[in-house]
């Protein structure tokens, strides 16, 4: 009876010292291992709000998320395989990653443009910047946007004046060229000072490309007790790509 209880305590504490050495190994492979780059060991719920899958562009660049215990932050490796660090958020801002700063990324011929979300809540617009798909070098600061489409065929960005509202722009981020389609004049304006609405952005719904042709709604009014209208606009994008 006596051999059985001793050979039950050696057991136990053998086990306990298996656990302590496979801890020793899970910390030190996670000093030396690349993985370090995609977790946290005192924050395990950050590998289910935070994503490291990598993105691979057309021309063989990649994007993608990194983070420790101490920030998280964001990859553009080229081709030739330099990478460069584009954005990152500190630890006390960590568990806002995919919700704060750079948000997301759409692929174009030579370039990408990523959404950069200003607050984490809502209601504020985010706002775009263009990036060089060679080399990840910023390209241009594009403020916020009315639309942007993710189908190649139709490159456009489409924003609208915070000043001069009378028009919306259309940017084809492959040409640069730009084209402009005129809205009622101070429609826009008379509609945010009768109204208690910030931003110009958020009068338009969600624009979509049907064939070609983009679509979106906007409403207005007219007075403050006025009722909302709306109006829809539709501009045929093939006559514009060249």
């Amino acid at each position: 009876m006596v051999y059985i209880i001793l050979g039950r305590m050696l057991c136990s504490i053998k086990s306990h010292f298996m656990k302590i050495y496979l801890v020793v190994i899970l910390l030190t492979f996670s000093f030396l291992s690349p993985a370090q780059n995609c977790s946290c060991i005192t924050k395990p719920n950050l590998n289910e709000i935070i994503s490291c899958k990598k993105t691979t562009f057309k021309n063989g660049a990649k994007i993608y998320r990194q983070f420790n215990c101490d920030s998280s932050w964001i990859v553009f490796e080229g081709k030739n395989k330099k990478k460069k660090t584009l954005f990152s958020l500190d630890k006390e801002l960590i568990e806002l990653t995919e919700k704060l700063g750079f948000v997301s990324w759409t692929e174009y011929r030579k370039s990408f443009l990523i959404e950069n979300r200003l607050i984490s809540g809502c209601c504020d617009p985010s706002e775009f910047i263009l990036f060089d798909k060679n080399n990840g070098e910023k390209i241009s600061d594009l403020g916020r946007e009315i639309f942007h489409s993710q189908i190649s065929q139709f490159p456009f960005f489409v924003s609208i004046d915070s000043e001069n509202s009378n028009y919306l722009t259309f940017l084809n981020l492959d040409t640069n060229k730009i084209f402009k389609i005129n809205l009622p004049k101070n429609r826009i304006k008379k509609t945010l000072e009768v109204t208690n609405e910030l931003f110009i952005e958020t009068l338009f719904e969600e624009g979509q490309i049907i064939n070609g042709v983009f679509e979106i709604n906007y409403k207005y009014k007219k007075t403050g007790k006025d009722k909302w209208h709306i109006e829809k606009i539709f501009v045929d994008l093939k006559k514009h790509i060249s």
